[in-house]
């Protein structure tokens, strides 16, 4: 999620640069997560799962897929253990290290059983601000589910830090409310912790553990781990 403000300046001095300057730059990352439970704003989707997702950054452009696969209990979890999302993004940087973000995302289901109430498929948009809160990277974010019709709040910080060349670090923390037309509501918060290990140039090792909690009546909060490889393309 990145860039650009342009001003009328910057358009007219950009006319002035040879056509191979104005060839935008792209990036391509793969990642393959394994986590020992799929959780997702505070609720429990899915028991273990693969996480493959592969995506697509040029400028202030992204696009990408995202896919959780249950290992087990596939009848016993949400639309049958089978979720696949696309997403895109525009980024705009306000000023130095702060950003605005647009984004859309398709939530697929193509193992969910209508005939018993689960949605195939759901829309959502969303909109968010991020940027540094003295140590801390901090965002807030807003989404809209068309299908659903709910809206959520989401807040988040994180703190990083980096060991050497190969390791670093980071912690993070979540608070979202989620509330529906049909009812339902709920607040949820989200604890991690993860390390990553730089393998090559362009891959690297993560290892988590995470921890989330609702207010929902009758649901335990979760705690589970992944391991996972990001790797650009």
């Amino acid at each position: 999620m990145k860039k650009i403000f342009l001003s009328a300046l910057a358009l007219v001095a950009a006319a002035s640069l040879r056509a191979e300057d104005l060839v935008p730059s792209f990036s391509v990352t793969a990642d393959f997560t394994f986590a020992s439970e799929y959780v997702f704003r505070g609720v429990k989707q899915q028991s273990a799962s693969f996480q493959p997702s592969i995506g697509l950054e040029a400028g202030a452009f992204s696009a990408g897929l995202w896919t959780a696969q249950a290992v087990e209990q596939r009848t016993g979890s949400w639309a049958q253990g089978n979720e696949i999302d696309l997403f895109a993004g525009y980024a705009l940087v306000l000023a130095k290290d702060y950003e605005l973000t647009f984004g859309a995302t398709a939530y697929l289901y193509p193992s969910a059983r209508p005939s018993l109430g689960e949605l195939d498929s759901t829309f959502e948009t969303s909109v968010g601000f991020s940027g540094p809160v003295g140590p801390l990277a901090g965002s807030a974010a807003y989404f809209h589910d068309f299908d659903l019709k709910g809206d959520i709040f989401e807040l988040g910080v994180s703190y990083g830090v980096e060991l050497g060349e190969s390791v670093s670090y980071e912690f993070a923390a979540t608070y979202g409310l989620a509330r529906y037309d049909a009812g339902g509501d709920y607040d949820y918060t989200g604890l991690s912790a993860s390390l990553a290990y730089q393998l090559t140039g362009t891959a690297k090792l993560k290892l988590g553990v995470h921890w989330a909690d609702t207010d929902l009546t009758g649901l335990k909060s979760n705690t589970w781990f992944s391991i996972g490889i990001t790797a650009g393309l």
